[in-house]
């Protein structure tokens, strides 16, 4: 702090700064409502999939972790515990844990805190880093993860279909934040993810004595994910104009007159995009304001998706109740009939009675173990005091014995003393007696002179 004088003067005043974003959003129910979700790996996995869970959660932005540390090799935190820890204190309603063996990789998506779990198995994966490598114009804009994706389920069936693809299409809607038609502004549709999903006539026959080539790792159902982002770009123009209305400064070192780049079509340009002429259905006319130059309201403008990854390619292979735990409810590879079901209920009933029985049980052992402690260490206690009070005891004797003889020997003492001090007075009253009769006989003396 800064001197005035002989005195220090205060210049801070410590007033936390508080964003008040984040306070109305504890108050306001859509946001409370907004699903938050948190990628992780469980397990030592290649540097590959760490990279993945990386593209995961740029995907999932902005609701997500993506700076989370998690401690992958530490097995006994599971995914109840990330759950239990993280659901009250950040709102996280969905936890994607991806995982390695020797034989698969495996992506189960949680709703917390009790579930369901849906198990996938990744059959193939390929990174942004890769897809970005192989394009000629690359997306890169950070402000595309500001907002949340709009999300597209296609080829899931309706009302009819099984009940694991429902699940896994509500599963995926619900990771992301519903999209309000009549509130939501057309600059922040910036991104899509699409949950494709594929139905195959597998032959049984043929996978299991394996033809060889790609159809030995054909399934009869996965689910495809792609990821996109949303450019769009003024049309009806000749391209060497829409490069000047996007800011594009042509070469015109070889011209006299810009008039000559715009009329001369003998320089590359001067006609439609190849793109707009193919595809026309692209085209929309744009009710308001779009990133890019020329995108302004009411003008027709394409838009093209360019895809900036994660690409997945994912298998379903197990339905649990809860949270990594409870019953099957749906797995691809293994059926059973319904007395099996029942059977396997009532064992599986049967074994959480006894865990919980042997738990009270416990319980009751720990308590009662515990009361004898306690009453030993009361015991204890007590004949710590008794010895206590009997040495006090024993001291207090002793010391009243020691006294009564001490007392004799004072009286004796005090007995010689006064005798002592009583002869020397009657001796120096016989001296007194003798001196003044030797003064009587002066004077007698004297007198007869």
């Amino acid at each position: 702090m800064p001197r005035q004088g002989r005195k220090r003067k205060k210049t801070r005043t410590h007033v936390v700064e508080t964003d008040e974003r984040i306070t109305s959003a504890l108050h306001s129910n859509d946001e409370l409502k907004i699903p938050r979700s948190l990628v992780i790996r469980r397990g030592k996995c290649e540097s590959e999939l760490v990279e993945l869970v990386s593209d995961l959660r740029k995907l999932m932005r902005p609701y997500t972790a993506v700076n989370f540390k998690e401690d992958a090799t530490n097995r006994k935190v599971t995914l109840a515990h990330y759950a239990n820890s993280l659901t009250g204190s950040m709102g996280v309603t969905h936890i994607l844990a991806v995982s390695q063996n020797a034989s698969k990789i495996t992506l189960r998506m949680g709703r917390t805190p009790s579930g369901p779990t849906l198990s996938f198995r990744i059959k193939r994966f390929t990174l942004g880093r890769q897809i970005r490598s192989v394009q000629r114009r690359p997306y890169d804009s950070t402000k595309a993860f500001e907002s949340p994706p709009i999300v597209v389920t296609n080829n899931f069936g309706d009302v009819s279909a099984a009940p694991h693809v429902k699940l896994m299409r509500i599963t995926f809607q619900n990771m992301f934040p519903a999209i309000n038609v009549s509130t939501v502004k057309l600059g922040d549709c910036r991104r899509v993810v699409l949950f494709n999903f594929i139905r195959r006539d597998v032959d049984e026959k043929q996978s299991a004595s394996g033809a060889g080539g790609e159809n030995d790792d054909l399934e009869d159902e996965e689910v495809e994910i792609r990821h996109y982002a949303i450019r769009a770009k003024p049309v009806g123009v000749d391209r060497k104009v829409r490069r000047l209305v996007e800011a594009k400064i042509p070469n015109l070192s070889n011209l006299n007159d810009i008039s000559e780049y715009i009329t001369n079509s003998g320089i590359a340009g001067g006609e439609l995009s190849d793109s707009e002429a193919e595809d026309e259905t692209s085209h929309v006319v744009l009710p308001g304001k779009y990133r890019g130059k020329g995108n302004n309201p009411s003008q027709k403008s394409a838009l093209k998706l360019v895809e900036i990854g994660p690409r997945l390619r994912l298998k379903l292979y197990k339905v649990e109740r809860a949270l990594a735990s409870g019953d099957v409810m749906y797995h691809a590879y293994v059926h059973k009939t319904p007395s099996e079901i029942a059977a396997l209920k009532s064992r599986k009933d049967g074994e959480v009675t006894l865990k919980k029985r042997r738990r009270e049980e416990q319980e009751a052992n720990v308590a009662r173990k515990k009361g004898a402690k306690e009453e030993k260490k009361e015991a204890r206690e007590v004949r710590r005091k008794d010895r206590e009070e009997k040495a006090m005891a024993e001291l207090r004797g002793e010391a009243a014995m020691g006294g009564g003889g001490d007392d004799g020997d004072d009286e004796s003492e005090s007995g010689s003393e006064e005798s002592s001090r009583g002869e020397e007075e009657s001796g120096s009253s016989e001296e007194e007696e003798e001196g003044e009769s030797d003064e009587e006989e002066e004077l007698a003396a004297w007198a007869n002179k």
